[in-house]
């Protein structure tokens, strides 16, 4: 290839002092102001060959469940390459697409933001108008027939959302092991884990998943993907595990929009028998008394269920303090905790196992092996790049460099 003379396209005078290097840059008082690497191919590191994009998104569906070595020795083998490309060049290139994929999101998400009012952080400026819908529930005579079978008395129908007006969130937090960027006997101590926060939005029979570092960040994208697609004055039901700053967070930048918080029944049942575990004296005297206890909470009853921790012959306690400990966490949570049994009655949700699913799909399968562990920014990049793959967004991705950013039909 030539040496490219064209300046004048560029705005560029010889008289400003143009080099052009044999490297095909054009470089003005020392900065570079053209660059054909970066102008007409996409940008790559030292020695790195440029790749299609059938072979990038092949690097990028493998990134989803194949350790780097392995992934890029498939691909080696596949190519008929004895010296192709290696486990550490591989691990860039998943990186930087990651990179510029979450780059994509967080434009889409600004502009969704900036353009119905909202600042760059998610916030709703004072004088945007905003009226989400109103609550929407299940007929009437469906939820008093169920609640007859039941022999529950008393309910609240708006408790008892329409599933097809209504858009189900589930957040959560996982973490994998960190690396460490300091040697043995520096004063410096870092966080021995990666933070990732998984979001997973359900409408109807369509899904997406988001992630981000950190909690305000994954509820920043959830509000910009809500806006962007329609979706943010429906009413918004999110499951969740009882973290405080999971519900600090949405408390703080879902306050405009008609959401409400379902306490996760399986996190609700971990935790009390974790803490009736260390209360008790022994297993069966637990197991007698979470029978009783669990169908308080089962019903939504969370008076009925503190009544019973505080009556607890004496004699049957082992550590006081942890019955104080869980009393506290059912009072703290009470709002977010419903009658389980009449939600299960009438089809509606009671987990957050999708949420912890997409876990598992865009972090704990790939990221959670033994002697693994992760930089904060590898870690959020291979974690994009496998919630691309599950919206299907990688082909997209690698033949226009742009995603849809919306929900797509939950496969069967």
């Amino acid at each position: 290839m030539g040496e490219i003379i064209t300046s004048k396209p560029y705005g560029i005078s010889s008289e400003l002092g143009e080099i052009i290097t044999s490297s095909h840059t054009i470089e003005t008082k020392g900065k570079t102001v053209y660059n054909s690497g970066s102008e007409f191919f996409e940008e790559t590191a030292s020695r790195e060959k440029f790749k299609s994009n059938r072979l990038k998104e092949l690097i990028l569906d493998y990134s989803t469940d194949t350790s780097n070595r392995k992934a890029s020795d498939r691909l080696n083998r596949i190519r008929l390459e004895e010296k192709g490309i290696g486990a550490t060049t591989y691990r860039n290139i998943v990186e930087r697409e990651g990179s510029a994929i979450s780059g994509q999101i967080e434009q889409k998400c600004e502009e969704a933001l900036l353009g119905n009012g909202f600042n760059s952080d998610g916030e709703l400026l004072e004088d945007t108008p905003f009226t989400p819908d109103g609550q929407r529930h299940i007929e009437q005579a469906a939820i008093e027939h169920a609640s007859i079978k039941l022999n529950i008395l008393e309910y609240n129908a708006s408790d008892y959302e329409l599933p097809e007006e209504s858009v189900n969130i589930s957040i959560d937090n996982v973490y994998v092991k960190r690396q460490t960027e300091t040697r043995p006997g520096d004063k410096e101590t870092q966080p021995k884990r990666v933070d990732n926060t998984i979001v997973h939005v359900q409408a109807k029979n369509k899904s997406y998943i988001l992630n981000a570092a950190t909690i305000f960040g994954g509820l920043k994208l959830l509000i910009g993907f809500l806006l962007f697609n329609g979706l943010a004055k429906k009413q918004i039901v999110i499951f969740a595990d009882g973290a405080r700053d999971i519900h600090s967070a949405v408390l703080k930048l879902l306050s405009f929009a008609n959401y409400k918080i379902i306490l996760d029944w399986y996190h609700l049942k971990k935790k009390c028998k974790e803490q009736l575990s260390m209360a008790l004296k022994g297993s069966k005297i637990r197991n007698e008394f979470l029978e009783g206890f669990l169908m308080c909470l089962w019903f939504g009853n969370v008076d009925g269920a503190i009544k019973k921790l505080q009556n607890i012959d004496p004699k049957k306690i082992k550590n006081n303090d942890y019955i104080i400990k869980l009393t506290g966490y059912l009072e703290r949570v009470r709002s977010h905790v419903p009658c389980y049994a009449l939600r299960k009655e009438l089809g509606l949700r009671n987990s957050s196992n999708l949420g912890e699913k997409a876990n598992d799909i865009v972090v704990a399968n790939r990221q959670k092996h033994n002697g693994m562990s992760w930089s904060n920014g590898g870690s959020v990049a291979f974690a994009t790049v496998a919630a691309a793959s599950y919206n299907r967004e990688i082909e997209l991705w690698t033949l226009s460099h742009t995603i849809d950013f919306t929900l797509r039909k939950t496969a069967a």
